[in-house]
């Protein structure tokens, strides 16, 4: 627990950090999702984006298959 707590931590923190080249953004959804387990006050947030970003990605699918046909 505590460690997927530190992690998580060091993975936003380093997702902040993009400008280096090992560290970039994917970082922080990767360490938001794992302090949403350890942290319920992150869940809703974490949810919500998840949702948000599936319906955004499954939008602008159908909106580029559409424009080939």
């Amino acid at each position: 627990m505590i460690a997927r707590i530190i992690v998580g931590f060091f993975l936003v923190i380093g997702g902040m950090l993009a400008i280096l080249p090992v560290l970039n953004v994917w970082m922080i959804p990767v360490g938001l999702l794992l302090l949403a387990i350890d942290l319920p006050i992150l869940r809703g947030p974490v949810t919500r984006g998840i949702i948000f970003g599936r319906r955004r990605a499954e939008n602008i699918r159908r909106t580029w298959f559409r424009r080939q046909a």
